[in-house]
Parts: C-alpha cells; structure tokens; sequence
C-alpha cells in the first residue's frame, strides 16, 4: 500500500468509527495506537529522552510523500514545524472530503505516546500545517 492509499484508508477508517460507535471510542481507538502499535517508538524516546524524540520524527517525515516539516530539538522540547501535512495534501488535491476532527488523531496517538515516554504533547494549527512540541516536564523548583 502507498502513503496515499493510506491517507484515504485512514481518513475512511476515522469516519466509520467515529459514525458508528461514537467520538469517546475513536478516541480509545487512537489512544491504543499511541500506547501500544508504538510501543518501541515511546520506549526508544523514554530510554534515549528528546534526541531521540526529534531523530525518530525526521525519519518519520523523510518517508512521507510532499512533508514539509522540520524538527528541532533543545534541552526541554522537541518541535515539529509541519508547514505541509502530507496527509491532508494528499486528501485535498484528491478531492476527499477530510473529517473534521482528523487532526486530533495526533493530539490522541502523540499524546499517547508521549505520555508513556514522560514527555507531555501540545499542538497548535492543523488542517495542513501545525506546530506539535513533546515537552521534557519540569521539576519542582528547576529552571527551565
């Protein structure tokens, strides 16, 4: 299967679901890909911190068709300028109507993911570009 087909397949696979058995089970649904599928993804990021983090998304998107999106990492975040989401590229100059709630598989699976590696997970944007920062928790009374 090639990325596009996998875009339709997934945005298809969210509307079933989310129609069917409702939002609060596209949610479990999403949140059991983040903490178990990508289980060796998480437990790399937990072992290695947020070098590791940031290396696994720049491979992530270098094998996605039309990703724009850079990663950068400093002590406390790794952060994911998407300035082109390959996905909603490909749906849209396809003329697939995109569901409206697509982007919150990342909050979802991210969020996910990087809460079983001891990071949090913040977006902002969506629909076609965003910024998604896995951020390293402080400690009480350490500075940042």
């Amino acid at each position: 299967m090639s990325a596009p087909d996998f875009y339709f397949a997934i945005n298809a696979t969210f509307r079933h679901l989310h129609d069917r058995y409702g939002q609060a089970a596209l949610v479990a649904y999403w949140r059991a890909l983040g903490h178990d599928y990508y289980r060796r993804r998480w437990e790399n990021w937990r072992a290695n911190g947020l070098p590791a983090v940031a290396a696994d998304w720049r491979e992530y998107f270098a094998r996605e068709p039309q990703a724009e999106v850079e990663v950068t990492c400093t002590a406390d975040v790794a952060e994911l300028d998407v300035r082109v989401c390959p996905a909603i590229r490909h749906l849209r100059e396809s003329g697939r109507e995109i569901v409206p709630y697509f982007c919150e598989h990342c909050d979802e699976i991210c969020g996910a993911m990087a809460q079983a590696a001891g990071l949090t997970f913040e977006r902002t944007g969506g629909m076609g570009s965003c910024r998604q920062r896995f951020v390293r928790p402080t400690i009480r009374g350490e500075e940042r």
